[in-house]
């Protein structure tokens, strides 16, 4: 009413009807918004009455126009607000899908890694009883035995342990799968110690050169994770050695990227280029003739559970010149006090 004067050359209904039309469709602060635009506009067509839609001056035609206009820009709001509201229920419908479908899945692999888990230890009982009727045979009757029987008597014996430590991996392995890893700052040079102290044996009965070289020591990982990873990687480098050359096996770290790489560098038979890609995967040997003491699953754990921890790992080798497989981690705050791990850190599987 205040503003009745300047309002008086101005479609009074074309504006009632926006305001109508903008609060019917969008609600109270759509047509507050109209309220404030019709005002503003009848302020300015106040001094331009030549732009207004003064019925009485112009006629119905350009209140027809306009109101048409009007009535489609509402129109298409109305049309795009239905839809984002249509595609924000299919959102909040879909995320519930897979909710439930994820829940389920990891239901499913729980049940699968405990049927595995109790499958091999259930058939560890028979490999046992095989292994020991061969060794018995072997030791009470091998004199008796020609030569061919006594030979294929050790092959089922040898067999029959390669099959106990191939289940012992995959025991190993579902363990890794199964475990939580806590992240907390890991002291390089004390696993260093446990791993080398661990094969000691191996490394004085292959007159092995082993050398820590640390730059950061520490890292922001699970300790166990940690040893478990370093162990594998050392195992590997005093296995798969090259014949008549000293081994040489050096544990390093150094900062890249912001993250801390360990590697463990030997100096042994090397990598064929197109196994490159394939060693980490369960089962995946070094080299193609493999290694009786080899189950092709070291790897596989040493991957899963650098990836739990929230790194990487990675290879570099030339076959015949050995290789250095690094993992790389977050680094850790240095630590005052490093933490102490009990003697026995790794708990594995007899």
């Amino acid at each position: 009413m205040l503003l009745e004067e300047r309002f008086s050359e101005s479609s009074v209904s074309l504006y009632l009807a926006a305001v109508l039309v903008s609060t019917w469709y969008g609600g109270l602060r759509p047509g507050l918004l109209s309220i404030g635009i019709a005002i503003g506009v009848n302020l300015v067509l106040f001094d331009h009455p030549e732009l207004s839609l003064a019925v009485g001056v112009y006629g119905f035609e350009r209140l027809i126009l306009y109101s048409a206009l009007a009535l489609l820009v509402c129109g298409l709001t109305a049309k795009i607000r239905r839809s984002q509201e249509e595609l924000r229920t299919l959102n909040a419908e879909l995320e519930e899908k897979v909710k439930k479908r994820t829940a389920a899945l990891n239901e499913s692999n729980r049940q699968l890694e405990a049927f595995c888990y109790t499958l091999a230890h259930d058939l560890r009982a028979p490999l046992r009883a095989i292994q020991g009727f061969a060794e018995i045979l072997i030791a009470d009757h091998g004199p008796e035995l020609d030569a061919d029987a006594r030979k294929d008597t050790e092959r089922i014996r040898n067999s029959a342990e390669r099959m106990g430590r191939l289940i012992l991996d995959l025991l190993a392995y579902t363990d890794v799968s199964r475990s939580d890893f806590r992240r907390q700052p890991v002291d390089l040079d004390a696993v260093c110690r446990y791993v080398l102290r661990i094969f000691s044996d191996q490394i004085d009965q292959k007159d092995a050169e082993v050398s820590v070289e640390l730059d950061h020591q520490y890292v922001l990982a699970d300790r166990i994770g940690v040893e478990r990873v370093l162990m594998h990687l050392t195992e590997n480098a005093l296995k798969f050695t090259k014949a008549g050359r000293r081994p040489h096996i050096c544990i390093s770290s150094e900062k890249i990227a912001g993250k801390i790489r360990v590697s463990v560098q030997d100096n042994g038979i090397g990598i064929d280029p197109k196994y490159r890609e394939r060693i980490f995967g369960v089962f995946e040997r070094l080299s193609p003739t493999g290694n009786s003491n080899s189950t092709g699953i070291g790897l596989a754990i040493v991957k899963r559970s650098v990836e739990k921890m929230g790194g990487t790992v990675g290879v570099e080798s030339k076959a015949g010149e050995g290789s250095r497989f690094w993992f790389e981690l977050s680094e850790a705050p240095v630590q005052k006090e490093p933490i102490k791990a009990p003697e026995m850190a790794v708990h594995e599987r007899v």
